[in-house]
């Protein structure tokens, strides 16, 4: 068997175990919930760049020669590129992790290259096609640790537009980042009201404790609260 596998490598003129006839593509870790319909139509769409490169022009010619990409790295573009989808925001088309604060994390290109099924040389060289091609932009980041001493965190990516209108999604783009934006906005309302709701009650207790403090000397209780609550909304004048 291992044999056969170093037999078909050196056949197909590379060691990374590529196949041009079976070319292997990105699969989505089983647990994660389903992405976006147009980020996984754009997936599928990108996997005809490995037979067509001209379907993206500036990718083939990212490597600056005359001679098509070749077919192992056009695989890595492929792969890597479908990686960054699906962990794109579709809002600001960031790569990125939710964390459980609300914020978000930047993936590592180690992070990226396992996922992706690549090593982490030939993940950085798609990464780099990518970018010269302006499909991606890459910013780095790090944070000061002392004057002299400086520490990187993983990279913001972002993914241009000009991929989805190349390949012709730019009106269902809008029209996808307008629905999540919405729904961005709601979530936040609705987080607002619920802590303006959670202040409010905090100032009815209080303000239930205060003559009842001042009487007797001691907290109301629950019940007590409750019942209050319920006299206040009878004794309210009805909507007109």
């Amino acid at each position: 068997m291992f044999n056969d596998l170093n037999n078909s490598q050196e056949s197909s003129g590379n060691k990374c175990g590529h196949q041009p006839d079976a070319p292997r593509y990105f699969i989505p870790p089983e647990k994660h919930a389903k992405r976006p319909e147009i980020l996984r139509r754009v997936q599928v769409a990108i996997q005809e760049y490995f037979k067509n490169p001209n379907i993206l022009p500036l990718l083939n010619a990212a490597n600056c020669s005359d001679r098509q990409q070749r077919s192992e790295r056009r695989e890595a573009c492929v792969d890597i590129l479908a990686c960054i989808l699906h962990y794109t925001d579709l809002v600001t088309l960031r790569v990125a992790i939710p964390q459980a604060d609300g914020s978000t994390a930047g993936l590592t290109m180690p992070y990226l290259a396992t996922l992706s099924g690549l090593g982490e040389r030939r993940a950085e060289r798609a990464i780099h096609d990518l970018k010269a091609a302006g499909i991606i932009t890459v910013h780095p980041i790090c944070v000061k640790l002392t004057d002299t001493a400086y520490k990187g965190l993983a990279a913001i990516r972002t993914v241009s537009k000009h991929l989805f209108t190349v390949l012709g999604f730019h009106d269902w783009l809008k029209h996808e980042q307008r629905k999540a934006q919405e729904r961005r906005m709601s979530k936040i309302e609705k987080k607002r009201r619920k802590a303006l709701a959670n202040v409010q009650m905090g100032i009815n207790a209080a303000n239930l404790n205060t003559p009842e403090r001042e009487r007797t000397g001691h907290m109301a209780s629950a019940a007590e609260h409750i019942a209050s609550i319920k006299a206040g909304l009878k004794r309210r004048p009805p909507p007109d």
